[in-house]
């Protein structure tokens, strides 16, 4: 908390020193304005013109200062959404090693983000997402659990979300910004690339879900400083709640969105480097994410220990003509993972791990897409690879668990049909490293439509 403090009165003290001042901005119209009057010989016939040229002027000027005003606050959005069709192959539980084919239909995602742009150095970024078409409890299958259960869940967060809200104070002077709020987390392309026209897949990574949360956003404090083609980043965000790591998405359900509030007794780093723009796909970057866990548990006396959580990320992409590439790699550690795993155990109630509490000491995720893109037609066919192993390196008593060294191959294609409406198909196959475990396979189609593919 105290970095946190540290670092809004600095990046305020900045603000201030940098800011020009209202009054400069409105200096020079008033100077035009008196310029003809002040002409030192006239004759009648020229002071009536000058006196004509004054009032058009002050007309004129008046008018402007009007469109000034009116100018800001100005508001706009955009929007994206799309729905999904599936047929996969899964397992009925988790000691099941023969598939049985599922075929699904799903209001996936639709998201409506908004700017409210407060000056031509400001402005407010909200998004707010519904997911799957509807907001309340709902029930889920858990084939994982040791014989199949069914569970009720509270979506708070899930079903209806803001993930993103937040001021952004741009300098032009220095190319530096200040972000204040809760905004997407600069660590991998799941979080970067927020858009369906940005990669060619149904999602941007199929397998950053079985180790980190999904689309992950965090409320903080955040600095950016462009220097030529790089773009330098520093922030101060909320941490993870270790009590809710699990077996099948490692610190993935440590984000914090079950609860009203957040806990925020143990803060995290974040800083990366950026060169071009990974977003549009030409740019790489290199990111670190380092912060406690232990502070934000609710069960306070169950871990004393640090359980801090680090990641490296490397990720981009780059497009050569119509052929382009894109991909990341993903290393973490997760501190006294032996003593997390002993604690979630002996949790009870909704925060129960039953069988999932074991948890790797190091995760790694791999992902490479290349695709070309023909540009006439708007069609780009794709071709990915995806690995992730949860139990890379493990510590104290904790087996390793094949099961989550999942490789997943893919291939498909996105189409824009429409001037924003897009549909996408995707063919992937996954595997792990358990002994007897068939290869799976799952088929989507996605149709959707993409706003923000206009600009």
């Amino acid at each position: 908390m105290k970095r946190l403090l540290l670092a809004i009165f600095t990046l305020s003290s900045i603000a201030n020193a940098q800011e020009p001042t209202s009054s400069s901005t409105t200096t020079a119209p008033t100077t035009e304005i008196q310029a003809p009057v002040s002409a030192p010989t006239t004759t009648p016939i020229e002071e009536e013109d000058e006196d004509d040229e004054s009032r058009e002027a002050a007309v004129s000027t008046s008018t402007a200062n009007g469109n000034v005003e009116k100018a800001y606050p100005k508001f706009e959005f955009t929007s994206y959404g799309y729905i999904v069709f599936g047929q996969r192959e899964t397992f009925k539980t988790v000691q099941n090693l023969t598939p049985i084919t599922r075929r699904e239909m799903d209001l996936a995602e639709i998201a409506f983000e908004g700017e409210y742009i407060l000056s031509d150095s400001s402005k407010i970024e909200f998004e707010i997402e519904i997911e799957h078409g509807g907001v309340g409890t709902v029930v889920e299958f858990d084939p994982f659990e040791e014989f199949g259960e069914f569970e009720q869940e509270i979506e708070k967060g899930g079903e209806v979300v803001l993930p993103e809200l937040y001021y952004k104070k741009t300098w032009k002077k220095t190319n530096t910004a200040l972000k204040v709020g809760k905004f997407p987390l600069f660590i991998a392309l799941g979080s970067v690339q927020t858009k369906p026209h940005m990669y060619a897949s149904i999602l941007a990574s199929d397998l950053e879900a079985r180790m980190i949360p999904l689309n992950w956003t965090e409320t903080g404090v955040q600095v950016e400083q462009k220097f030529s083609d790089f773009t330098a980043r520093l922030g101060v965000v909320s941490g993870l709640n270790s009590e809710f790591f699990r077996t099948y998405n490692w610190i993935g359900g440590g984000y914090q969105r079950h609860f009203e509030t957040t806990n925020a007794d143990d803060l995290a780093t974040l800083a990366s480097i950026e060169w071009g723009s990974v977003a549009k796909g030409k740019g790489f970057a290199l990111s670190y994410y380092a912060g406690n866990t232990t502070g934000n548990r609710y069960k306070v006396d169950k871990l004393k220990e640090d359980a801090e959580v680090t990641l490296w990320t490397l990720m981009g992409g780059y497009k050569f003509g119509g052929f382009g590439f894109s991909g990341e790699v993903i290393e973490g550690t997760l501190e006294n993972s032996n003593l997390v795993s002993a604690a979630n155990a002996t949790l009870g109630g909704l925060a129960k791990p039953k069988a999932f509490a074991p948890l790797g000491h190091k995760a790694r995720l791999e992902s490479l897409q290349i695709y070309y893109d023909f540009a006439s037609i708007r069609l780009t066919p794709f071709l990915k690879w995806e690995h992730v192993n949860t139990f890379e390196e493990v510590e104290g008593n904790i087996n390793k668990n094949p099961r989550y060294d999942v490789t997943r191959n893919s291939g498909g294609l996105m189409w824009f049909f429409d001037q924003g409406a897009f549909l996408k198909a995707q063919y992937a196959t996954e595997v792990t490293e358990l002994e007897g475990l068939p290869e799976t396979y799952q088929a989507n189609i996605a149709f959707g439509f993409d706003i923000d593919s206009f600009k």
